[in-house]
């Protein structure tokens, strides 16, 4: 009636057994809305992430906070949150997550957004590197670039409404955002993204290949891009 559980990193204790009854949690359903999270026994752990959500996207100087009435005439985005339960592999909840989004599919083409098209690596690059990793022994790293989206600046003028639950100066609606920097949600994020880390990889002596724009290269690295994950090839 009990599971061997391995050792937790997250929190450096090791946990011999454990109900099975717990275990069924893992049959909860781990993505929500703000109004579901509401009802749940762990409300306060979502707003605990979804404060981190927001203490962090200000610590990147994602927004400014400016008054309504300063954008009459402008198309003011609603905002939404998404939570999850992140589990490790045998149903234990590991974290409660919080992301904070936008409503993209209230854009208006021309007014906050127009071109959105984004590269996406060819398979067939993929599979090419793959080989050649094998037959001339490189060695391989993969990087995962977290709240990627967020760290590419806006190309335009974009407001959205505040974070629920967390209105800042007032709580009447008098003050929205003008965001500085990509959110998820927006149409135009991947674009923005792939431009801020096709800039960054340049800066760094990587040329883009003419046959796949995803493709990148320098004397001694090359890197497959694949939106925020990266795969390095190297001698060393």
């Amino acid at each position: 009636r009990f599971q061997t559980l391995n050792f937790d990193s997250s929190t450096d204790t090791i946990e011999e057994e454990l109900p099975i009854a717990l275990m069924m949690q893992a049959s909860e359903k781990d993505d929500l809305t703000w109004a579901e999270a509401r009802v749940t026994s762990k409300y306060h752990k979502f707003r605990e992430a979804a404060l981190k959500e927001v203490q962090s996207l200000e610590g990147k100087d994602s927004w400014e906070v400016v008054k309504r009435s300063s954008v009459k005439g402008k198309n003011v985005l609603p905002s939404t949150w998404a939570l999850k339960r992140k589990r490790f592999p045998d149903g234990r909840i590991r974290k409660y997550k919080a992301r904070f989004c936008v409503r993209g599919d209230r854009q208006i083409f021309g007014l906050d957004f127009d071109e959105t098209y984004a590269p996406v690596v060819q398979w067939s690059t993929v599979r090419l590197m793959l080989s050649l990793s094998l037959s001339l022994g490189l060695k391989t790293k993969q990087v995962d670039y977290t709240n990627a989206f967020v760290q590419a600046k806006i190309d335009g003028e974009i407001y959205c409404e505040l974070p629920q639950e967390f209105l800042g100066p007032d709580d009447d609606g008098q003050y929205v955002l003008r965001l500085k920097k990509s959110l998820y949600g927006l149409k135009q994020a991947p674009r923005l993204w792939f431009k801020t880390l096709e800039k960054s990889l340049h800066a760094r002596g990587f040329v883009s290949s003419k046959v796949d724009p995803c493709l990148f290269l320098s004397d001694d690295l090359i890197a497959v891009v694949y939106v925020d994950d990266v795969l390095f090839f190297g001698k060393s």
